[in-house]
């Protein structure tokens, strides 16, 4: 299989801009890459991005949930690609817009790029604070980056939420099923450094 390098770039800029460029060159080193940078527009061998995420753990000696986590996170950041941002700001006025745009970001995206391969999420709402996100991705054990990506747009949303994720099989395949809670809205950011309370079952 294979992963657009709009992933592996923006990998390679987290791992530069969080832990810096002596780790971006280990990481480098460690997987044989004889390049400096990953081209946007091409595809590389899956391969490539699982040593890299190996190399970063062994790096930092944190697990690959929290290093995934922390990527997702990123990924909506002001440090990030701007493209993606922009795309996921798309997604309505509240959190709960956002939630629900999330059933159409795969359609939106290929329109822009038909080969980036992203999940296919499906919204389930239980009342007007419960939801559960499913998430079927080719790719499996990603899940921890949409972890990470909710949790900051419900900061930038300025909404208090608990997340937890599990996986389960379900029709033959593994995907990753969010279930979100939402306790307050307009939730003033300045006064918790991250509105969301983040719970995961393996």
């Amino acid at each position: 299989m294979v992963v657009h390098g709009i992933l592996n770039r923006g990998l390679q800029c987290f791992i530069r801009d969080i832990y810096g460029g002596q780790a971006w060159n280990q990481v480098r080193e460690t997987v044989g890459l004889t390049f400096c940078n990953f081209e946007t527009m091409l595809t590389y061998e899956d391969m490539i991005t699982e040593q890299m995420i190996a190399s970063i753990c062994d790096t930092t000696r944190r697990n690959r949930h929290e290093i995934l986590e922390d990527f997702g996170t990123y990924l909506v950041s002001e440090h990030s690609p701007p493209s993606v941002l922009k795309l996921l700001r798309l997604g309505g006025e509240t959190f709960v817009d956002f939630l629900y745009s999330l059933e159409d970001v795969n359609d939106r995206v290929h329109i822009a790029i038909p080969e980036l391969d992203l999940p296919r999420f499906t919204l389930f709402e239980f009342n007007t604070k419960r939801f559960q996100l499913k998430s079927e991705f080719h790719h499996t054990g990603y899940g921890a980056i949409f972890l990470g990506l909710l949790c900051a747009m419900a900061d930038h949303y300025q909404t208090l939420v608990s997340i937890s994720r599990r996986n389960e099989f379900i029709a033959g395949q593994t995907c990753d099923l969010f279930d979100i809670e939402i306790h307050q809205q307009d939730w003033a950011a300045e006064k918790s450094p991250r509105n969301a309370m983040v719970t995961y079952d393996a």
